[in-house]
């Protein structure tokens, strides 16, 4: 018995018939125009097909304004190997991804979207990030089925149960039915609260970069900033913004963090970073994505946010940056150097920060 049922206007209701897929290439084509019904892809997500990884082509892969990547292979049921080579097959894949020079990615990429990254996402620092993830082999990793057996769901909770933290195995069952003229498609997920609860447990024990390490950083590479990353983040205290150290990375001897913006309920609506771009200099990031979805159903909260951009264009130096805020409906993370905001800029950013939080509070 179907789990859902279909109708034309006013007609009976009926089980739709299961469609199926004639060929793996529909499902990635559909999974390539469409990367958000992969799950944990993300609003502004791009997708390139036939990817070659360096042990063979990988069917997908996602890239995320942020940076994380996504590897997808698609097996239909009808294919008699989908137990013996799926998971071999992309675990070869992922094993060519892993240490991949970024400018390595990139050509190939270039291949694929005929463009880099940062002409794809309008962000120089999303290169960065991908060479990060590629480094040290963080990936979600998605097998795209037409149908989920037991073998798959045993094999996908071993993986998991046997990877590190830094990947992650999903299964999707895309189920395609037809019924009174309309066709509808259905995912089901396995894995994925499995490969959450292995990624939070790691998250939260790991080592975060502390204030004072971020201090003595800035100190003893980029001096001439000490002073205003001091006013930045003494200024935020004083509103009770706290200061967050970022995870160490696995590679990464330059510690960043940022100023954690949080709603009364305790939900992180964005996130001022402050982090030093290739080891040079000390730039901050307005990271807003995390409350982009909070943003956009939420009238009220746009309302504030709006008039903290306002605020924030008038400050000459983040004026670019609020206005790419604006038009990105906060899905973009435009960044300032340090070195370019005066001791009255940097206050009259705080000011702006601090509109958004009494904005925020239950009764403002």
């Amino acid at each position: 018995m179907s789990e859902i049922l279909v109708r034309a206007d006013g007609g009976q209701w009926l089980e739709p018939v299961e469609r199926g897929f004639g060929h793996e290439a529909d499902l990635q084509r559909l999974l390539v125009e469409h990367p958000q019904l992969i799950p944990g892809v993300g609003a502004g997500a791009v997708a390139s097909r036939e990817f070659q990884s360096g042990a063979g082509p990988a069917d997908i892969v996602v890239v995320d304004p942020d940076g994380t990547l996504t590897l997808v292979e698609c097996k239909l049921a009808t294919n008699k190997d989908i137990r013996r080579v799926i998971v071999g097959q992309m675990f070869d894949y992922a094993s060519g991804f892993f240490n991949m020079h970024i400018d390595e990615f990139e050509r190939r990429w270039e291949l694929g979207r005929k463009g880099t990254l940062e002409g794809t996402f309008g962000n120089p620092e999303v290169r960065d990030a991908v060479g990060g993830n590629l480094r040290e082999g963080c990936f979600r990793i998605v097998f795209a089925v037409d149908a989920i057996n037991s073998s798959l769901k045993r094999m996908v909770g071993y993986l998991n149960a046997m990877s590190g933290p830094q990947t992650s195995v999903i299964a999707v069952e895309y189920t395609r039915m037809y019924g009174s003229g309309v066709e509808v498609l259905m995912p089901r997920t396995y894995g994925l609260e499995l490969a959450e609860e292995k990624i939070a447990v790691a998250e939260k024990n790991k080592k975060h970069w502390t204030l004072e390490q971020n201090r003595r950083w800035v100190e003893e590479n980029d001096a001439g900033n000490l002073a205003r990353f001091e006013a930045l983040v003494d200024g935020a205290a004083e509103v009770d913004i706290p200061f967050v150290g970022s995870p160490v990375g696995i590679k990464s001897d330059v510690p960043a963090g940022g100023l954690q913006i949080a709603l009364p309920s305790g939900d992180v609506i964005g996130t001022i970073y402050v982090y030093h771009y290739r080891g040079k200099s000390t730039f901050i990031e307005f990271n807003f994505t995390a409350g982009a979805e909070v943003l956009n159903r939420d009238a009220e909260a746009r309302r504030h946010f709006d008039e903290f951009l306002d605020r924030l264009a008038m400050v000459p130096a983040a004026h670019g940056a609020a206005e790419t805020l604006r038009r990105s409906y906060a899905n973009k993370r435009p960044n300032v150097r340090l070195s370019e905001l005066s001791s009255e800029n940097l206050t009259d950013v705080l000011i702006a920060i601090g509109s958004l939080l009494k904005a925020s509070a239950p009764d403002g």
